[in-house]
């Protein structure tokens, strides 16, 4: 499992959550808020992997 589908896990789970546990709202929030962040930021690091059948420029 990569970082960003462990952060989009995350994610759902604080979504659950705010409607499970409804007093967890905002802590909740700030959690998935921060996990989206570290999602986008790994993908700007990570970049795109190479598609298969491409050849890699030399």
């Amino acid at each position: 499992m990569n970082m960003r589908l462990s952060c989009l896990i995350g994610i759902l789970v604080c979504f659950g959550v705010t409607f499970w546990a409804p007093h967890y709202h905002l802590a909740a929030k700030v959690i998935g808020v921060v996990l989206l962040g570290f999602a986008v930021i790994t993908t700007f690091i990570e970049g795109e992997p190479p598609r298969k059948g491409e050849k890699t420029p030399i």
